[in-house]
């Protein structure tokens, strides 16, 4: 896949097409702030990316619809194209999609869109050759199993400015969370050393497990079955005797006596189980509850009636006591005596006592009172004899209904027990049916044998194509040529420590090169002009891979300022693009950098396009002829009148 058309629609439906030529190298250069840097994002959106990463101001003010035209290697055509994100949303799921033989650009935007973004990612994957594929983790690792597809493929079709002379990463998105994990997973696929039938391989491989499982199984089942002859067979008539299957005899020897009695053991019956009464039970259960309410009821009027017993014999005892009080004034003469004088000795006293008639007149109510109390106190001891016979009665009839209860849960437990036996006896029964059946399986596991030896084989032969081993032996082999032609370009480019070998470490995703004395990882090398050329030589060595092999990786390589450490945007006023302005050394630097981008497009013709935004204007011819677009002095990615 490569690129012919990066479109943009505003909203008045206007137009704007930036055009590449597929195998060459095409080379956008311009001033800062002119869009150069946002053409990664835009075509990394239409090719399916989930967030739409274009910086906002003006492009994403203007633009309505980005879209993005690619033609394959079967020369068929693509138009695919996303609407901007409305304001406060990062992306939207619609798409639109166009394919055919040839497709012309439309000149306005889509009416509306016809797909989703994930039908469009499955479309391009399936498109440029991506085979069905899975990364499955080693034992142990709690990741998700991987399916390579086109958005992978991506991490290598790009680099930003801020990516293409980092230290740190080397592929597109490397700084985000699980893509570098995601890129050591996908990487042997792309590159070639996982087969292309692996997929297909592993669900093979867990069919032919799954079938040697059951072929053990099925064997272990027989054999276990099968026992150890007449020795299995008196076991099994012993559990018969002790569960009473048979009545108890001598135990024979011999196979011929012990057959006929377990095929007797085999013909019994179990005999139906009842539980007697068991309404009854329930009956006697809630005519107790009954008795116990009516218990508690008498039992309450009993210690009722013997609290007012009480309180009556404390009654009678205080009117005795104020009756022998008021007797003593009998030790005067009631007629003779003033209210006013003492009784006693005659003084006149300030408060006159009651009168003597009236205290005659209490003690003969007193006495009265006391009268009728000694009248009632039988009653009341009738009473409470009679509700204490009564609950003696209620007792009588708990107990015996408690009684009847108590003799049917044993029937009942008989019963269960039987139960139980019954079950015991069955189980018993259906060890020997199996057992009896299985006698004849001596030859049939020699079969049996033979099937796990066959799944044995096929497990094996399907393992040694799969093994991790051959697939790392294949991706150690890969990347030795990788590192031998990315050693050459080094030293091409005179980068720093380029006398060394050079290779690529995919357990760090980085590059390291390998001194006599130590191994120097990327990260620790000094100078931009290092990180850059590095990162150049990697993505140079890997796209040259991928098209000599047909790996299915889109062929372009979108590259975003390259000069960047030679030419910094904060000079670019200044030098407004002029290569003639730089330092010598500098201009060398660039000048091979760039020989080395074309000698490498020219050498895979027409299977490779690079596109390379940068702020250079090399004066060379080779340079010029690559130049698509110039964006100085006013031109821009965004047309003046659509800011406007």
């Amino acid at each position: 896949m490569q690129i012919l058309e990066i479109i943009l629609y505003n909203h008045k439906g206007q137009r704007r097409i930036v055009p590449f030529e597929k195998g060459r190298v095409n080379i956008i250069t311009g001033g800062s702030a002119t869009g150069k840097s946002a053409l990664i994002d835009i075509v990394d959106y239409c090719l399916g990316r989930t967030k739409c990463m274009v910086p906002e101001g003006t492009i994403r003010e203007t633009v309505a619809w980005f879209a993005l035209k690619v033609q394959f290697a079967d020369q068929s055509q693509m138009y695919m194209a996303r609407e901007n994100p409305t304001l406060g949303h990062v992306t939207t799921n619609h798409a639109y999609v166009e394919q055919a033989d040839s497709v012309k650009t439309p000149a306005g935007p889509p009416v509306k869109p016809n797909t989703t973004i994930e039908a469009v990612v499955e479309m391009l994957t399936n498109k440029i050759g991506i085979s069905s594929n899975m990364n499955i983790p080693p034992v142990g690792q709690s990741r998700a199993p991987l399916s390579a597809n086109i958005r992978h493929a991506l991490y290598y079709c790009f680099q930003q400015q801020n990516e293409i002379a980092n230290k740190d990463i080397l592929f597109h998105r490397q700084s985000e969370a699980f893509i570098p994990q995601a890129i050591r997973d996908t990487l042997p696929y792309f590159l070639g050393a996982v087969r292309e039938d692996q997929l297909a391989l592993e669900q093979a491989l867990q069919r032919a497990r799954r079938d040697l499982k059951i072929a053990e199984r099925v064997l272990r089942e027989a054999e276990s079955i099968r026992g150890e002859g007449v020795t299995k067979a008196i076991g099994l008539l012993a559990e018969s005797f002790e569960v009473g299957l048979l009545p108890r005899t001598d135990v024979p020897k011999d196979w011929q006596s012990i057959y006929p009695l377990l095929q007797k053991a085999v013909q019994w019956t179990p005999g139906k189980v009842t539980f007697p009464e068991s309404e009854r039970l329930s009956q006697l259960q809630e005519e107790v509850n009954s008795q116990r309410n009516t218990l508690n009821e008498k039992t309450d009027a009993i210690k009722a009636a013997k609290t007012f017993a009480q309180e009556a014999v404390g009654y009678t005892s205080e009117a005795q006591m104020q009756k022998r009080r008021l007797e003593s004034i009998g030790l005067y003469d009631v007629k003779k005596h003033k209210s006013d004088v003492c009784p006693i000795c005659d003084q006149r006293m300030k408060v006159p006592v009651p009168q003597a008639n009236s205290i005659i007149c209490a003690l003969e109510q007193i006495n009265n009172n006391l009268a009728f109390t000694e009248k009632e106190r039988p009653k009341l001891r009738d009473y409470i004899e009679k509700l204490e016979k009564e609950r003696e009665e209620i007792y009588q009839k708990i107990k015996e209904k408690n009684e009847g209860i108590d003799s049917i849960l044993k029937e009942k437990k008989a019963s269960l027990q039987l139960r139980d036996m019954n079950v015991r006896r069955g189980r018993v029964m259906g060890r020997i049916s199996l057992w009896l059946e299985s006698i004849n399986l001596t030859d049939e596991t020699s079969m049996l044998k033979e099937n796990v030896l066959r799944a044995q084989e096929l497990v094996a032969n399907i393992e040694n194509k799969i093994s991790s081993e051959e697939k790392e032996e294949r991706l150690n082999s890969i990347f030795n040529r990788i590192g031998v032609q990315m050693t050459l370009w080094a030293k091409k480019l005179k980068l720093e420590h380029s006398g060394n070998p050079v290779r690529f470490d995919l357990k760090d995703t980085t590059i390291v090169i390998d001194r006599e004395d130590r191994p120097i990882p990327l990260r620790r090398m000094g100078s931009g002009e290092n990180w850059v050329g590095y990162h150049l030589i990697i993505h140079l060595a890997l796209h040259k891979h991928f098209c000599q092999n047909q790996r299915p990786v889109p062929r372009f390589l979108f590259l975003d300022q390259p000069s960047q450490v030679y030419y910094p945007s904060d000079q670019d006023i200044k030098l407004k693009g002029s290569f003639d302005k730089l330092r010598d050394e500098d201009r060398k630097a660039v000048s091979m950098m760039y020989q080395l981008i074309f000698d490498v497009v020219n050498d895979l013709e027409p299977n490779f396009q690079i596109i390379i935004t940068d702020h250079a204007d090399l004066a060379e011819n080779t340079f010029q002829s690559a130049v698509v677009e110039k964006w100085r002095d006013g031109r821009a990615l965004i047309p003046k009148d659509w800011a406007n």
